[in-house]
């Protein structure tokens, strides 16, 4: 009894590491130069422009901050045609007014990027960013979720 305990407890563990692997990392702005440096050949003067302006726009590269989640469903009437499970509630105009500004500061960020780099580097830059998916790293990139094999 106690080997099967520990089993199932070293089994419930891994999972739990497996979750938190997938969660994906916010980088800082150096570690988002390293990478670009890396991924598009940066030369040092490029590498300067690009940290620069990655510390300018910190707080916009890593995604919408939205400030929290969207309102909670709310509960259905009595006699109310029931809503669908997969249905997400409706953004409050707060937070369709900060993702407006996140889009604009984004655009404004990627028109200065393209300043810097060349045609090649930044035509590799939108490759690496369609890349990413609408489920950001490691996300579904094409919104479905992939099937499972039966040894998962």
């Amino acid at each position: 009894m106690m080997m099967v305990a520990l089993l199932t407890l070293t089994v419930v563990m891994a999972q739990g590491e497996n979750r938190e692997r997938r969660a994906p990392k916010k980088m800082t702005p150096a570690e988002m130069t390293k990478r670009m440096v890396k991924d598009l050949n940066l030369n040092d003067k490029q590498k300067t422009q690009v940290q620069a302006l990655n510390e300018q726009y910190k707080d916009y590269l890593n995604g919408p901050g939205m400030g929290g989640q969207r309102p909670p469903k709310p509960d259905s009437e009595p006699g109310a045609a029931p809503q669908q499970e997969h249905q997400r509630p409706q953004m409050t105009e707060a937070q369709k007014a900060q993702m407006k500004q996140y889009k604009a500061k984004r655009e404004e960020y990627d028109k200065k990027l393209k300043t810097i780099l060349t045609d090649a580097q930044y035509k590799t830059y939108q490759k690496m960013q369609k890349r990413r998916g609408p489920g950001g790293p490691g996300g579904p990139r094409d919104g479905k979720r992939p099937e499972r094999s039966q040894s998962e």
